[in-house]
């Protein structure tokens, strides 16, 4: 090739590193067969930033047009004026820009007749990008003809691929915005930035909490994927493989993002004193646009990432006031113990296992602690008797129902609205037979149906002060004979279902002694 053309082509260290790239499309549309000929002779062996050509060749406007319609990737159309009319390949051209509205391929007009179109008249009404005499065509020009119009296409792809760049940026942006914890958030970060530049799938989000005495980092990871994915839950900083604590010692010394050759790690530091850590393998080095599509982007997460971690550390201290609140109501009836948080979490199996959407599990989970806080005004003479309550003492018992409304109603937040109507509805029956307000059926709020059983399952294998706990058959048989009574037979039958899950929860949250 020519030393003026020396520039464009890739060096041998290059060529090592990048796979084979896609050729240039280029399609000649002439009704001479010789021109066609000609012009695949002229371009033999043509290179453009190391791809070669792929020449189509289309011997009428019609087939220039079935061309377009089946590729999207002609980088340049050479197109004689007159083929089957006088002003087909004009037709043809008007045609691209207007009707398929395509303003990517060059276009380029070759006209062995000059006088049948003045240049002048079509470069004036016609988009196209030069207009050239045949004669005038040579093979060093024809040549140059491609370096300058293939640049130009290539420049507009680059424009293009900004554009819809910045389109994938936003969009992402506002799925991870509207992730409502920190676990969503991480793992919606992961999707959208290993599909925003086509990344390998494997990515890990890692929190590091503010530096301990030791110096060590304190850390865990909240989301992962691909070949990470085993690292998915809680895992600490030196748990992680070498090459990753490794590249993260290195950007936590530098309090930097740092692009390695497979990977690019991302730091954001946190408001608490810690920071975050988003680690992302590649297959390929990313380009010099992809590199700013992903720091743009990352810096968007960053600022989402503290608000998010400021709301998920406010939904923690609610949560904990929850626990805290229910166990001294707990503590009351010298019932001590992890009630109150294996019934959380039985509402939760059974809320998830009965079909309800994730963010009512979530809220009836929270909620579901404060079945009894209406005990607050119950005496300690009647909560703490050790034998059966008389018919007096159990009629001011069953108040709880309603004092736990009344203590809670008054807030207008979801959890309190939620507990309140835990509380009042926690002791109705299926059959109607239960209090204060003898409900029956699907009447009872679904968040009371579920905390009933929740309830009486783990209260039945509990100790309690007046009696101790019973055993797995016992408390299996009781809640099968309150199917259709005393419980919604849908929930009694998911429960037994999963009877070995539920158990397990007593095991892991066992009764203090």
């Amino acid at each position: 090739m020519e030393l003026i053309f020396a520039d464009e082509e890739a060096s041998p260290s290059e060529h090592q590193k990048k796979p084979p790239k896609k050729p240039w499309c280029i399609l000649l549309v002439d009704d001479d067969a010789e021109v066609h000929a000609v012009t695949r002779l002229a371009l033999k062996g043509f290179e453009f930033q190391g791809s070669e050509l792929e020449l189509l060749s289309a011997q009428s406007a019609q087939a220039g047009r079935e061309f377009f319609h089946s590729r999207d990737d002609i980088a340049l159309a050479i197109v004689d004026v007159v083929m089957e009319t006088d002003h087909a390949g004009l037709d043809l051209v008007h045609y691209v820009r207007n009707t398929l509205e395509n303003h990517r391929t060059r276009l380029v007009m070759r006209t062995g007749q000059p006088g049948q179109a003045p240049e002048d008249k079509v470069i004036r009404d016609y988009d196209i990008d030069d207009y050239k005499e045949k004669t005038d065509l040579t093979i060093q020009k024809l040549r140059t003809l491609l370096y300058s119009k293939l640049r130009a296409y290539r420049d507009l792809c680059i424009i293009e691929y900004q554009r819809d760049g910045l389109a994938r940026v936003l969009h992402a942006t506002a799925m991870v915005q509207n992730a409502e914890s920190l676990t969503v958030f991480a793992t919606a970060v992961l999707d959208q930035l290993t599909s925003l530049l086509n990344l390998d799938r494997s990515a890990l989000y890692c929190i590091v909490l503010p530096g301990s005495d030791n110096g060590e980092h304190e850390s865990k990871t909240i989301a992962a994927t691909g070949d990470f994915v085993q690292y998915s839950t809680d895992t600490r900083f030196n748990d992680l493989p070498e090459v990753v604590t490794q590249r993260f010692t290195q950007v936590l010394e530098q309090k930097s993002a740092q692009h390695f050759e497979d990977a690019y790690v991302l730091y954001t530091a946190a408001k608490n004193g810690g920071c975050n850590l988003l680690y992302l393998k590649h297959a390929t080095a990313l380009g010099k646009l992809d590199r700013q599509l992903l720091e743009i982007y990352t810096q968007s997460v960053a600022i989402t990432f503290d608000n998010i971690n400021l709301q998920d550390e406010l939904r923690e201290t609610q949560k904990e006031l929850v626990y805290t609140l229910a166990d001294a109501v707990e503590a009351r009836s010298k019932d001590t113990g992890a009630h109150v948080k294996r019934v959380a979490l039985t509402c939760e199996m059974l809320a998830r296992l009965y079909g309800l959407p994730e963010a009512q599990v979530v809220l009836i989970k929270t909620a579901s602690p404060l079945h009894d806080i209406g005990k607050v005004a119950i005496p300690d003479s009647i909560l703490q008797k050790p034998g059966k309550l008389d018919a007096g003492e159990w009629a001011l018992m069953q108040q709880h129902a309603q004092f736990g409304l009344d203590i809670l109603r008054r807030s207008h937040r979801p959890l309190m609205k939620l507990g309140a109507e835990i509380a009042l509805s926690h002791h109705e029956r299926w059959d109607g037979s239960g209090y204060p307000q003898g409900l029956a059926g699907t009447d009872i709020p679904i968040s009371g149906r579920i905390t009933a059983l929740a309830d009486v399952f783990d209260a039945l294998g509990s100790r309690r002060s007046f009696k101790e706990p019973w055993s797995e058959e016992v408390v299996v048989k009781t809640i099968r004979e309150g199917r259709g009574t005393q419980f919604e037979p849908a929930l009694v039958d998911l429960l037994l279902a999963n009877l070995d899950a539920f158990n397990a929860l007593r095991r892991e949250f066992p009764d203090s002694v």
